[in-house]
């Protein structure tokens, strides 16, 4: 594990040094816009651009940002039958970089934290050490190769302990360190003015410290598409896209194909808001034996409400990996908002809230029988800056988490009340 983290890291860095290495000084031009909607989106806690106030065109091309925090967390086992709360204590660090000219654009952050629980926690799924490391690097890139041919890369790498309601994989309860990454590589070609084609490949890898938790659920994504995308007006463009998505695990034998058959549309109804909307079809095939269909959709809406509001809201219905052993596959619906207001030049809120409905589908065989069950995710982030001074600043938030299952044994609730202070250069 520890030499495939190494090897993207080097990948990762060669390429960005290669972005810096092609860019000249200039005033950047809007970043390419992705070509379909993502799910994954900023895991909470993180800071982004937007709320450091940095962007190409600030003095420094780059920000730090220092925190420090303390709180109360009343179930870390996220556990109702193991339930412990404890006190804690949370430093961090983020750094944000963004570089960009009429050809290259790169963005780049990073942070790493450390929490430490001051009550000896023993419980499953809780590290013996009694603290979490929590590290992400997140990297957007495009490049404009010709008039016509603009090469761009998302990328998303983490290692950490808690779970992670914004994106669309791993467990929704605490089972030790785990890595995971999504990264999107994308070719876009204009053809024609108002025809353009995307075609993109996604690498999206979950792995578990925890060998029993990882049996079950390390696995590797391996998605090809391609958009075709026809330009109907000047802020509309229509999208028929089809992708084929190959599911592998590690040590389990739950391998898939999948072909999705989709079409949509992006809309920019003015500079500060836009929309991008996929749906259809998708159909699984299990190596094992089995297959199944069903609908297919995203959505994501982005807007700025002036200078003092920014909101994001995402939305996606998709056949997804369970965590669990015994079921073979769950129908997940998920919606999230992630917005932030400026309601004084010092006090700035933000607010995370996320959804998550899954079907975990039964399996019925000689010799082997699972049961269906439903499941909800409920979690909820909201957090208070007070700038002290141009630099320095005290905050609080509070973060609910509520977990409503068929399966009692995985039920629980949970929440972290935390204040700290905030030092940003």
């Amino acid at each position: 594990m520890t030499n495939f983290t190494v090897r993207r890291g080097a990948f990762l860095t060669l390429v960005a040094i290669f972005l810096l290495a092609e860019a000249r000084p200039g005033r950047a031009q809007e970043a390419v816009s992705a070509t379909s909607s993502e799910l994954t989106t900023e895991s909470k806690g993180s800071a982004s651009t937007n709320d450091l106030g940095t962007g190409i065109f600030s003095p420094l091309p780059f920000k730090v940002s220092f925190n420090v925090r303390g709180g109360y967390d009343d179930n870390v086992s996220t556990s109702n039958q193991f339930k412990q709360g404890s006190p804690f204590t949370n430093a961090g660090v983020t750094l944000i970089y963004n570089f960009g000219d009429q050809r290259t654009q790169l963005s780049l952050e990073t942070g790493a934290a450390f929490t430490y629980y001051w009550d000896k926690i023993s419980a499953p799924g809780v590290s013996e050490n009694n603290y979490d490391i929590n590290t992400y690097l997140r990297l957007s890139a495009s490049h404009k190769v010709s008039p016509r041919l603009t090469l761009t890369m998302l990328d998303y790498l983490t290692y950490q302990t808690e779970p992670d309601f914004t994106i669309a994989q791993g467990s929704n309860r605490r089972n030790g360190n785990y890595f995971f990454t999504q990264d999107k590589f994308t070719v876009n070609y204009l053809w024609a003015p108002r025809f353009a084609t995307a075609t993109s490949y996604t690498l999206a890898v979950l792995h578990y410290d925890d060998s029993g938790v990882g049996f079950f659920q390390d696995h590797w994504e391996n998605t090809f598409g391609n958009e075709f995308r026809f330009l109907l007006t000047p802020n509309t463009t229509a999208v028929v896209e089809y992708r084929f998505q190959i599911v592998t695990y590690d040590q389990i034998p739950r391998d898939s194909t999948t072909h999705f058959v989709l079409a949509g549309f992006d809309h920019s109804f003015d500079p500060r808001f836009n929309v991008s909307i996929r749906g259809g079809a998708e159909f699984r095939n299990y190596d094992g034996g089995g297959n199944q269909t069903s609908p297919y959709f995203e959505g994501t809406l982005n807007y700025n409400v002036g200078k003092q509001t920014t909101i994001s809201w995402i939305n996606r219905y998709a056949i997804e990996e369970p965590d669990t052993l015994l079921n073979q596959s769950r129908e997940t619906f998920r919606t999230g908002v992630a917005a932030k207001h400026d309601f004084t030049p010092k006090i700035t809120g933000t607010l995370g809230a996320y959804y998550e409905h899954d079907d975990y589908q039964s399996i019925n065989q000689p010799g082997f029988v699972s049961t269906a069950f439903t499941e909800e995710s409920i979690d909820l982030a909201i957090s208070l800056r007070y700038a002290i001074t141009r630099y320095l600043g005290v905050e609080a938030g509070y973060n609910y988490t509520d977990i409503i299952s068929d399966v009692s044994a995985r039920e629980y609730t949970r929440n972290r009340y935390w204040a700290g202070v905030n030092l940003t250069f």
